[in-house]
């Protein structure tokens, strides 16, 4: 059972009594990101699917200030808050399984458990990088923000739109999720046409400003339960800025991995192939906290 809850920031499932789950998208995604996949899971527990800032139905970062990755984990705190929720379980994809870790690492007692769908970790700055990376990502902020600033939004048809979303994306998906996506992602203008309402500086990417160590200290103090699906963790474990993560995760007693069959995306194209994993993930790993 779907239901909507008070803020149309979010959606949620489930049983509104049950052991609360945060789900967080990927970034220039939404919460429409799990629509396919929580149908196929216990109905026991309260799936609340969120639109982090700048995404979907929620507000924007103020403007000319760049983005930060850190205010997206503390925004994830006040989502708890708000909620009135003392801990969760929390499942996500991609930047929202990077903010989920920092969560997590900074905030142990209110993480049960964690559900990385096709991320590790967030890349980190090398020490010997970080003035020229710092300058760079500034000058392309800068640029950007002159560019939007006398730029009025692009606009399309419906069908432009769902066009420009599939083939933009890195790994392919569906018309059907394609259309599922949309339905939080597009303002419909007086003309009849369409805009994106994503906040066009996640464009630019989003990462924290921390060194491999410091990031290490991150993933070390994890101490809930962890499972990774991804569709191809060899190449996770094997990509040279990820490998010391995974060998930190491998460590842990209570980190679970799988492969799963599909691509980047396959919660929303292919929901069935990794239900089954988080269903067990949800039912029987207990927190050693």
């Amino acid at each position: 059972m779907e239901y909507q809850p008070k803020s149309s920031k979010g959606k949620a499932w489930g049983d509104p009594c049950g052991q609360p789950v945060l789900c967080v998208h990927g970034i220039q995604d939404n919460a429409g990101t799990f629509d396919h996949l929580i149908p196929l899971l216990p109905r026991i527990f309260h799936y609340v699917s969120i639109d982090l800032p700048g995404h979907g139905l929620s507000s924007h970062f103020p403007a000319g200030v760049p983005l930060n990755f850190m205010n997206y984990v503390y925004s994830l705190v006040r989502v708890l808050n708000h909620l009135q929720w003392e801990d969760c379980c929390y499942m996500s994809h991609s930047l929202g399984s990077q903010l989920g870790i920092y969560l997590a690492a900074l905030w142990p007692e209110r993480i049960k458990k964690l559900i990385l769908i096709d991320s590790l970790a967030p890349m980190y700055v090398s020490p010997n990088e970080f003035l020229p990376f710092n300058r760079r990502l500034l000058d392309v902020i800068m640029t950007n923000e002159e560019k939007f600033a006398n730029n009025k939004s692009p606009t399309y048809t419906y069908s432009e739109a769902l066009d420009r979303l599939i083939s933009n994306r890195r790994s392919l998906i569906t018309e059907d999720a394609g259309r599922t996506m949309l339905i939080r992602s597009l303002v419909k203008n007086e003309d009849g046409s369409y805009s994106f309402s994503t906040d066009q500086r996640l464009k630019i990417g989003l990462r924290p400003m921390v060194t491999s160590k410091q990031q290490l200290q991150i993933l070390n103090a994890l101490q809930c339960p962890i499972l990774l699906l991804a569709s191809d963790i060899q190449a996770l474990e094997n990509w040279r800025p990820m490998k010391a993560a995974y060998e930190v995760y491998n460590k842990k007693q209570n980190f679970q991995r799988f492969n799963v069959d599909g691509n980047h995306d396959v919660h929303i194209n292919s929901p069935e192939k990794i239900a089954s994993h988080i269903t067990k993930f949800l039912m029987n790993q207990k927190s050693s906290l």
